[in-house]
Formats: structure tokens, C-alpha cells, sequence
């Protein structure tokens, strides 16, 4: 679900010795000496959105039993067909079958960047870092797509996918008038082992207007991995933001956590695991990031705790939203245990295009080869956003 759960994040936004970093320095600088020469000023964006979780999901529609080895195959707006496992098993494990449903799928993809919707633009860009070769012959209209979201996503794109070849557009989005994107530009040109100013990412990790924007530059921190940053993240993790709403700020100490650990700081999983049972209705998008971050970490010993999540009520004794549950799948198929499937199971019809998106990215993350049947129908969805999810899942188990 982190670069389309990154692209939801961009678009809803959205000590001077120098310790040397591929391609550029890291200031061993404190929030107070920042304060001096910097203004107040989203995803795997890079927030999380499961805004509308919070508000309550409606039920899926109702699923005939599968029992004796037959499934139902199809979306509720397409004639279904009956078609028993083991037929299922057969057909999608041909390595021929499976050629032709990658084909099929990375054409989906590369078409889906030229759609009227920056979501779907965003999202394709972000299932093409999965082919190199594909997002390579694309990703350029994407660096200057008109919706800042959808730059920023691409840059980040190249950089994820380490594509050379792009230096000259990136550097002109050092200049654009998104920091979302100017970050995004510079996390891409280090990634790709251009020379480039990282004091960019310092500043607008100190800037103290917006929580979505210094959650975006940490996690690209985060994802270069360099611990000599670590210092700056503790220090941004101390500097206030007193115009923030409280309930932003929390997801941005979790996003601050997850960019944390990934620089080496384990205590700082303890933050995680706490956010992952809501007291409240509102706490529910901050449990959603902590689900999505812990797999990003790769922390296995949560898989118990995501378990027990999975089979409990909400805050008010109510089922938990379809996102939450489909989250904790792909979670727990990233820490190495796919057999979520049976939550996408619930969910794969929900009249609700999200949900629908969800359960298809968790098809493409869990195991079993009929689901393969599934993500082929989904293709054909109403919704680009799900057809594109079930693109992004077909090429995570084929290629």
C-alpha cells in the first residue's frame, strides 16, 4: 500500500563539521543554530491518509461461502464465473499465462501515468519503480507533470529505482515552488550519485509551519539510510511547531520514529508498537501509520501484536475499518507472513473504491496463485485507482 500510501501522503499535503554522504554533506547542526538562517515555513507523503477510515467504512457486500474448492471470480459490476481451485492453480502457475498477465499489467501501468487523475498518475509512477526499464521511458512527463504531488512522487520514483539519465530535470526541480518537490529532487539526485546540496533537506526539516512537510523530508532521510543523520532527526523530533493541530503532530512523531529506526535507533520502535491499538475514533489514522511503518522497518517481533490487532474490536467495540485490517495483511506479508489473504477475501468487493485499491495491493503481496485470478478481473474495474492497484500487485508476483 508506502510509494500508493506514499503518493496519498505527497498529494493530500502533501555542530558545522561535515560528515561526508554519497554525493553531498549531512550539517551536524542543532534546531537552535538552524533557527538562525532558516524561515518558519506527504506516504510510501509523506503522511499517511486514512482520513476517511476515521469517519466509519460500510460493509462489503455479502460473499457467497467458498467451500469445496470453489471460488467466485469477478467484481460485482462483471458476470462471475465458478471456477474450482485447483483449475485456478493450473491456469495462473503457466508460466505462459503469467508472461501474458505481465504484459498486460505493465501496459496498464505505463498508460495509467497519462491519466486525467494525478492519483492515478502518482500511483503508476510508484508500481513502476517494480520495472526499471518501464518508469525509465516514462517517468520524465512525470518530473514535470502540472500537479506538484505528482512531481514529487516521479523524483522520488527515480530515486527509489536509481535511475540515471534524469540529472538535467531534477536540477530544475530544485527550483520548484514545492519544497515537497525541491526535497523530493534532491533525495533523487543523491540516490542516483549526482553531487547535491543536502542542507535543502536540513532546512525544511526545521521549518515549523508544516507537520506533512517535515514528515516528507525525514522519511526521504529515512530512505538514504546515511546514521550520521540520526542527530538531525532526534533534534527535529525536539523543535517545536506551536501553530500545529495536536492530532497532526502525532502522526509526524510517529513518521519521525519510523525515519529513526530506519538510521539505527531501535528504542524508537517502542513509539510504534504503542500507536497500534486505538483509545479513540481519532486515534485510528495514527494506528494505520504505525501498522504501515513497522513493516517498512522490518520489525518482525510485532507480528504477534498485528495478530492480535487483526481479531479485535475498535475503540467503541466496533469492527475495525476494512483499511486497518487490509494494512495489517500487507504488514504482516512484508514481515514474512503471507497468508493475509483471507482479509482481502472479506473486502475484495466493498462497494468502496479504497478498500477495493487495498485489497488488491494485498493479492499482490500475499502468496496464493488463484488470487492472481482475482487481480486479472480487477484489471477491468470501474475505478482506475483499483485497476492500477491490481497492475501494481499482478507485477510485485510475476516479475
Amino acid at each position: 500500500m508506502a510509494l500508493a500510501r506514499r503518493s496519498r501522503r505527497v498529494l493530500a499535503a502533501g555542530r558545522r563539521t561535515e560528515i561526508q554522504s554519497r554525493g553531498g554533506t549531512w550539517p551536524e547542526e542543532g534546531p537552535m543554530s538552524m533557527n538562525q538562517r532558516i524561515k518558519s515555513g506527504l506516504m510510501k507523503l509523506a503522511a499517511l491518509s486514512l482520513t476517511a477510515m476515521v469517519a466509519g467504512c460500510s460493509a462489503p457486500k455479502p460473499r457467497p461461502a467458498e467451500r469445496d474448492g470453489v471460488v467466485q471470480v469477478g467484481a460485482n459490476t462483471q458476470p462471475k464465473e465458478r471456477r474450482s481451485t485447483m483449475e485456478l492453480r493450473r491456469e495462473y502457475s503457466n508460466i505462459v499465462k503469467q508472461e501474458h498477465l505481465l504484459d498486460r499489467a505493465t501496459k496498464f501501468l505505463e498508460a495509467a501515468t497519462l491519466s486525467e487523475s494525478p492519483q492515478s498518475r502518482a500511483n503508476a509512477y510508484e508500481a513502476l519503480v517494480q520495472l526499471p526499464g518501464t518508469l525509465d521511458k516514462v517517468v520524465d512527463r512525470g518530473l514535470i507533470d502540472e500537479n506538484y504531488g505528482v512531481r514529487s512522487i516521479a523524483a522520488m520514483a527515480v530515486g527509489s529505482a536509481k535511475l540515471t539519465g534524469h540529472s538535467d530535470l531534477l536540477r530544475v526541480m530544485l527550483g520548484d515552488e514545492s519544497p515537497f518537490v525541491q526535497t523530493a529532487a534532491v533525495f533523487a539526485l543523491h540516490q542516483t550519485g549526482q553531487q547535491v546540496d543536502l542542507n535543502l533537506l536540513v532546512d525544511h526539516l526545521f521549518q515549523e509551519e508544516d507537520p506533512g512537510l517535515r514528515a516528507h523530508t525525514a522519511f526521504l532521510i529515512g530512505e538514504i539510510g546515511d546514521a550520521s543523520a540520526l542527530p538531525l532527526i532526534r533534534d527535529a523530533a525536539r523543535a517545536p511547531m506551536p501553530r500545529a493541530l495536536e492530532s497532526r503532530l502525532k502522526l509526524l512523531d510517529l513518521q519521525l520514529s519510523e525515519a529513526m529506526v530506519k538510521l539505527g535507533d531501535e528504542s524508537q520502535l517502542q513509539p510504534l508498537r504503542a500507536a497500534l491499538f486505538p483509545a479513540m475514533p481519532a486515534d485510528l489514522e495514527a494506528t494505520g501509520l504505525a501498522i504501515q511503518a513497522l513493516g517498512e522497518v522490518g520489525d518482525r517481533s510485532s507480528r504477534g501484536t498485528l495478530a492480535k490487532l487483526s481479531e479485535s474490536a475498535g475503540p467503541n467495540g466496533e469492527l475495525l475499518p476494512p483499511e486497518i485490517l487490509l494494512a495489517i495483511a500487507i504488514t504482516m506479508s512484508k514481515l514474512g507472513d503471507k497468508n493475509g489473504w483471507y482479509l482481502a477475501d472479506m473486502f475484495w468487493e466493498s462497494d468502496r473504491e479504497v478498500v477495493r485499491a487495498d485489497s488488491a495491493a494485498v493479492f499482490g503481496w500475499t502468496g496464493r496463485v488463484e488470487d492472481l485470478a482475482k487481480l486479472e478481473r480487477m484489471l477491468s474495474d470501474p475505478s482506475e485507482m483499483v485497476g492500477v492497484a491490481a497492475a501494481s500487485g499482478i507485477v510485485r508476483r510475476i516479475k
